[in-house]
């Protein structure tokens, strides 16, 4: 019970210590450099040893797509190669992952009614689908709505599943559905996704914008998140979006999956400025291990036109059948076998939290794979590779404390501190 009786008092520490300016906690060069003769095997062991040590949790998991595929079983293990799968819970293990956000996605469709109310019934559908599962699985895992109840669940030997939302089409025109879904075990909501919603604008929809930033539906949700403890994240969000966001929050925000425009300037990277007012607001930005986002892509014609006639098919501007969505899913495996995406690599993930480390302190960085949603890079293809990941922090240099922080630490701090203001 060591680890539950030491948590609070390094949560405390956290929390103390975000609203600091001072940049503490990068990556030191005489660590790096004592560590410059390091065997593998000790690299291993030691990671192995923090994995062990802290929470460790991926902010964004997309595994109920796979939830949603016939035959699929979280309890076994699966691969990326024969089944373009990369979350499971003998992979969790393996890789020292105790768990993270599973979340809950409606791909964009048309602004109408008929959508909408279809992407209402279809989130509430994966939410209770993820608790159905869990209770499946209870000797495996356990639902999780605060750091006391993660910890709680790690001390059991048992992984912990959070909720959250990415694109708030989920929620129609109704903000009172948020409180449904906070009562359903959701401490996050993703305001859009690739394209813009009711509630504001994407960073990569080439219309346009269609808001400008929030709309009014948009900074009610905020508001309505605000009330009920729920963290707003802005990944996917624009610029625009973000700074509205940041200026109608009362409470910290969360970035679930993002990475650095000034490490790599694609639109879905957040940008210096916004990293800092981020920071200053006592948020977290979850770095994301996305290839196509941290590194420039080589066109292939078969591939996008392959992707192009998959959407066509099963993401159609209309509701889907079950039958329809089962056979898509299917589809989908065997489209990302034919054509196995381009891959960065761990170093340069490092590349993006060094910087951001830099800009905003260690107290403001997480991790996030993008698992099942289309993140990956060379070594760090599934849950089952997280160690690799810091390794290679470790060989830069940042401490076992740093990496407690950003395995997990850091975004249980924004919840606390979203809930706290909920509670007043």
């Amino acid at each position: 019970m060591k680890l539950l009786q030491d948590f609070p008092r390094y949560l405390l520490a956290s929390v103390g210590l975000a609203t600091a300016t001072a940049l503490m906690g990068a990556p030191d060069p005489e660590l790096a450099a004592e560590r410059a003769d390091w065997s593998e095997f000790r690299f291993q062991s030691y990671a192995k040893e923090i994995h062990d040590r802290y929470l460790t949790l991926d902010t964004h998991l997309d595994v109920p797509i796979m939830l949603r595929m016939p035959g699929f079983d979280i309890s076994q293990e699966h691969t990326w190669v024969d089944h373009a799968s990369q979350v499971d819970f003998p992979r969790m293990k393996k890789g020292g992952l105790d768990g993270g956000f599973f979340v809950i996605f409606v791909p964009q469709k048309l602004l109408n009614q008929e959508l909408r109310a279809n992407a209402v019934d279809e989130g509430f559908l994966i939410a209770n689908l993820i608790r159905e599962t869990v209770d499946i699985h209870a000797d495996l895992c356990g639902l999780a709505t605060s750091p006391e109840e993660a910890l709680a669940l790690k001390a059991a030997g048992k992984h912990v599943v959070f909720m959250g939302i990415e694109n708030g089409y989920v929620i129609g025109r109704d903000v009172g559905l948020l409180e449904e879904y906070h009562e359903l075990g959701v401490r996050y909501f993703g305001i859009v996704h690739t394209r813009h919603n009711d509630l504001g604008d994407s960073s990569t929809d080439g219309r346009g914008p269609l808001h400008f930033g929030l709309s009014s539906l948009g900074k009610a949700a905020v508001e309505e998140c605000n009330r009920l403890g729920m963290i707003i994240d802005i990944s996917h969000a624009s610029d625009k979006t973000t700074w509205d966001v940041l200026e109608h929050s009362q409470a910290p925000v969360l970035a679930s999956h993002s990475g650095s425009y000034a490490a790599y300037p694609h639109a879905r990277n957040l940008n210096d400025a916004l990293l800092k007012a981020i920071a200053d607001g006592g948020g977290v930005v979850q770095m994301n291990v996305f290839s196509s986002y941290i590194m420039p892509t080589t066109a292939d014609p078969a591939a996008a036109a392959a992707s192009k006639a998959w959407s066509a098919k099963y993401r159609p501007n209309a509701p889907l059948s079950k039958e329809l969505t089962e056979q898509g899913l299917l589809d989908r495996v065997e489209l990302k076998r034919a054509f196995p995406p381009e891959l960065s690599d761990i170093s340069t993930v490092v590349d993006h939290i060094d910087h951001m480390v830099k800009v905003m302190g260690i107290d403001h960085i997480g991790l996030s794979g993008d698992f099942d949603g289309g993140g990956g890079v060379a070594d760090l293809m599934d849950v089952g590779q997280m160690m690799n990941l810091t390794i290679e922090m470790l060989r830069r240099g940042y401490s076992a404390e740093d990496l407690g922080k950003m395995w997990g630490a850091n975004v249980m701090r924004v919840l606390v501190e979203v809930q706290a203001l909920a509670d007043e």
